[in-house]
């Protein structure tokens, strides 16, 4: 067997019905049959997640120390303050693998009981978050949840229950591939008075090569080896299409910008998939992912529309990193 990080010996999972395999496999064959997948089609395999964790970790500036982090780790200090060893309940939504989440706790002050519940929709970066963050600053690790978070919205707060203290909930890394407010409604099924909401976005800098800069970070061999991965499971050979990059017209409620990747058949093609057969014709594209990027006072938009007093924003050195610290009233 080959070794894994310390973590529990199991983990008891909480799963949602918007992650059931019918549910799935039905949304990839409606998505390919009408031009645009949806994004979590893309996590979900040991593959793809090992792919994405790859791909984050190389060009993600979220993830590079001397940028993205840095408006992490200022988040993370006020959250520390804020509650000064109080009792905490920290939620990550769509913690992904929990690298995130797992430096919040640790810098966490110590004094209070600490826990965590770590909420995804693929259950292999669930389990490598569990294993980040078990024992993390001290925390019990709670059951995780693996659901939709647009699609179970309503039952999250029966699915992950009562702990301890007040509750932070994380919403990192979400904006960029879902519209803002069905993300934001998923927090605040679960935020309560004197709650703390900290929420990111991937930011469109000031300045006039902004765009290239974003489209670099998908135009790239690593981002299509992870796209691919989806598709080749599908039954689509590279030799009968293409994976193309650019701008978005409609970049989402909320955002200034986005970018899409496409699959373009270069014939036509008829996949039997597990929920039905479905035909691509040559020359049609179809919509494999959206990106979208932000502003600060976007940003700060969203919050204050979802009815959250804003505490501070966070912005990276690139400007392409931006982390909001909210408070529920």
């Amino acid at each position: 067997m080959a070794s894994v990080s310390a973590g529990p010996p199991f983990i008891d999972v909480c799963v949602h019905r918007s992650v059931h395999p019918a549910v799935v496999a039905a949304e990839l064959r409606d998505g390919l049959a009408g031009g645009e997948l949806a994004t979590r089609q893309h996590y979900l395999s040991l593959r793809q997640a090992r792919l994405w964790r790859d791909l984050a970790a190389a060009i993600s500036p979220a993830r590079d120390e001397g940028d993205g982090m840095q408006a992490y780790g200022a988040v993370n200090s006020l959250i520390g303050e804020h509650f000064d060893g109080r009792d905490v309940h920290l939620i990550g939504l769509g913690c992904a693998d929990g690298a995130k989440e797992r430096r919040l706790l640790e810098a966490l002050p110590p004094g209070g009981a600490v826990s965590v519940t770590p909420v995804d929709v693929s259950l292999p970066l669930l389990q490598v978050a569990a294993d980040a963050l078990s024992g993390a600053g001290g925390a019990l690790l709670r059951q995780p949840v693996l659901c939709d978070l647009t699609l179970a919205a309503a039952d999250l707060p029966q699915m992950i229950g009562e702990a301890a203290g007040a509750r932070v909930i994380t919403l990192y890394g979400m904006l960029a591939s879902i519209d803002a407010f069905p993300a934001i409604a998923a927090a605040l099924a679960l935020l309560r008075p004197g709650d703390l909401l900290a929420v990111s976005a991937n930011l469109l800098a000031d300045e006039a090569s902004a765009m290239e800069r974003v489209a670099a970070q998908y135009d790239n061999q690593p981002t299509r080896e992870w796209l691919w991965s989806l598709c080749e499971d599908a039954g689509i050979d590279r030799a009968q299409a293409a994976i193309t990059v650019g701008a978005l017209e409609d970049p989402g409620a909320g955002a200034q910008a986005a970018i899409g990747a496409w699959l373009e058949p270069a014939v036509d093609l008829n996949l039997e998939l597990d929920a039905g057969a479905v035909s691509l014709t040559a020359g049609q594209p179809i919509r494999l992912l959206r990106s979208a990027r932000h502003t600060p006072a976007g940003l700060s938009s969203i919050i204050s529309a979802a009815g959250l007093e804003l505490l501070a924003l966070e912005v990276s050195p690139s400007g392409e990193e931006g982390v909001a610290l909210a408070l529920c009233p």
